[in-house]
Formats: C-alpha cells, structure tokens, sequence
C-alpha cells in the first residue's frame, strides 16, 4: 500500500506544483500551463483530500512530499486564499479612500420587469470615494436606461464627476478627474477596453486605471461542459470548444496585459488598476500586469477563498484592485450584491 500512496504522492504533488506555477509561462509559447493555472483551486482541494487519506493510513513519507509541494505553492495559494490574521490598522492624521469595482453586466437593462436596478442601488449604498464598472453599455451613456434614471438625482449628487460615454467602462467620482489617452491599445473589437483617469483624491493626485479584458465567449453549449459533466452527448466535441476558446482566450490576454503594463511603466505615483481582468490570480495575465511593484489588496488583507464571477457554476475570482506608491490596503472585501453575473469588490486605502 505504501508505494501506492506514494506514487499518488508525486503526482499529485507534481500537479499542485505545475498548476500553482503554470502562470509563468507565457499561453503564446505553451497554453497547458495556463489551463492548469486555472484549475489550481480544484487541484489544492485534491491535494488536501490526497493529504487527509495519507493521515489516515499513516502514511507519513507520502504526506511529507504533498505537505513541501503546498508549502512550495504557498506565494500563488495566497492569492486565492489569503489568510490575513491581523487586519492592517490606520495611522492617526492619514486619510482613508474608498475604492469599488464592478461589471455591471449593462444594469440588466433588457430584463423589462420595470425594476430599478439593483446593482446601482448597491454601488450608491456603499458611498466608496471613486467607483469603476465595466459593461455599462457600449452605445450610449447608462443613464438612459429605465432601470437607472429612479436613482439619477441620487447618482448626480454624490458623484458630480462622472465619464461614461461610448464604451463599457466608467467612472464615477466625488473628486474631479482628468482624462488621459495612453499611447497603447486601449480597445479593440475582442471587447478589451482600459480607460485611465488622474484623479484629485485625498492624499494627493492619484491615477486610475479601469480594466476590462476580453471575455472568453463561453456559448450556453460551451458551459453545458461545466453545469453538466454527467452527460456524455457531445460531451467530447463541448470540451474541444471550451479547450479551444480558452486558448485563443489566453493569448488575446497577452497583448492585453502588456498593454496594461505599459501604461504602468509610464505611470509616475501612487496607482490604483480595478476591474474585470477575465483572469484569475497567478494567471500569466495576472501576473504580467502587476509586475514585480503592483500589490493585491485582496491578497494583502482577505481571509480564505472568494470569488467573482458567479454564473454558469463557474465560481472564479475574476475581479482584481491591485495598488502600488505611497499608500496602504486597510481592507478589501467582496459583496454578494447586486443584479449581475459579476460581484463587486470594495477596498479602503490610507493614504
């Protein structure tokens, strides 16, 4: 029995291994490793089951060698499941700026219930300094949709610094703002959109960037795969599809990032990127686009896994604020709120 635990010892522990660093390599040059970045969640729970029955049998020496692979997985795991003990605590005479982003999924506009939107009223709740979304309509402003205008003077009063105009992403603000237009790609028609704003926020001028990265363009087939695996129709053909938009999902990413990441290059200060990434944390997009300077305030001050992206049984973390400069993450959560398939993630700075 022993050499039958330890040889699931090594590949287990050769899968955490691959999955927790599969984000380093670039998707362009080798896509397998992203694919088991992506599943890194699914293999730590394999890894923890694989580990409770090698305690149950006593076998210590294959427990030993899954235990190192977790512990040598450990700078990824933290990124899916901080476990912050002690909140950070704020200095006396600094200021604090709240900061929120969320993919609005266009407010529902098309649900016709004649129901105010539930994801604005959330997002004028919460009071945060400078909000962001993404997918708040591409054509024309949201504030022409009948589920927005009941909440419209609300909106107006307390952010009377707004842009929204002909593309997903936004910003509402209580500070004034200026535009900047980046010399990188900032949209394409893979819906990847970026818009970067300087603002005059408490504790000195701070730049904004809002991300929105293509999505992988999952049909209902596609997710069929996920919400069904117990039936094999076609079931071979759905995971080709899915394998394949993953792929060329991976890639479009990689471009995307590295667009990102020049503008960060470029960016003198403090720096706050928010948004939809379409990317979970130590992807190869994740990754590229922090660098070696970006920090994650979910990383920083979260407690045990979350997620983002709440449709199709697709439970992912898509959603990221990650920070650098002369500032401090006191707290970062994520609400079950609103009438979206995406969540919302607030975060309180010092600055």
């Amino acid at each position: 029995m022993k050499h039958i635990f330890r040889f699931i010892s090594i590949i287990v522990a050769f899968a955490l291994l691959f999955a927790a660093y599969g984000g380093r390599v670039d998707p362009t040059i080798w896509t397998l490793p992203s694919l088991a970045s992506l599943a890194l969640p699914v293999v730590t729970l394999v890894a923890l089951a694989a580990l409770a029955l090698m305690a149950l049998f006593k076998q210590w020496r294959a427990a030993v060698l899954v235990v190192g692979a977790l512990m040598l997985s450990w700078p990824t795991l933290r990124l899916i499941s901080p476990f912050t003990l002690i909140q950070p605590t704020a200095e006396e005479g600094k200021t604090q700026l709240s900061v929120l982003t969320m993919n609005v999924t266009e407010f529902n506009w098309n649900r016709n219930d004649g129901k105010p939107s539930e994801s604005l009223r959330y997002i004028l709740d919460q009071n945060a300094d400078i909000v962001v979304i993404q997918e708040g309509l591409v054509y024309f402003p949201f504030e022409q949709l009948a589920p927005v205008k009941p909440m419209l003077e609300e909106l107006y009063k307390k952010y009377p610094y707004r842009k929204k105009h002909f593309y997903d992403v936004g910003i509402l603000s209580k500070y004034p703002f200026t535009e900047l237009t980046p010399p990188v790609l900032t949209q394409d028609t893979l819906g990847y959109f970026i818009k970067v704003w300087d603002v005059e926020a408490p504790g000195g001028d701070l730049r904004v960037i809002n991300m929105h990265l293509s999505s992988l363009r999952f049909t209902h087939n596609d997710t069929k795969v996920i919400e069904s695996m117990n039936v094999p129709s076609d079931r071979k053909g759905r995971i080709k599809s899915v394998a394949s938009k993953l792929d060329v999902g991976f890639r479009n990413h990689v471009r995307q990032a590295q667009a990102i990441r020049q503008v960060l290059d470029d960016t003198p200060g403090d720096v706050i990127v928010m948004g939809d990434m379409n990317d979970t944390p130590g992807s190869f997009t994740y990754r590229t686009v922090c660098g070696d300077d970006m920090r994650d305030a979910w990383a920083e001050t979260g407690f045990g896994p979350t997620y983002t992206f709440n449709a199709h049984h697709m439970y992912v973390k898509i959603d990221h604020i990650l920070y650098r400069g002369d500032m401090k993450a006191l707290s970062c959560r994520r609400d079950k709120a609103g009438d979206s398939d995406h969540y919302p993630l607030v975060a309180v700075f010092e600055r």
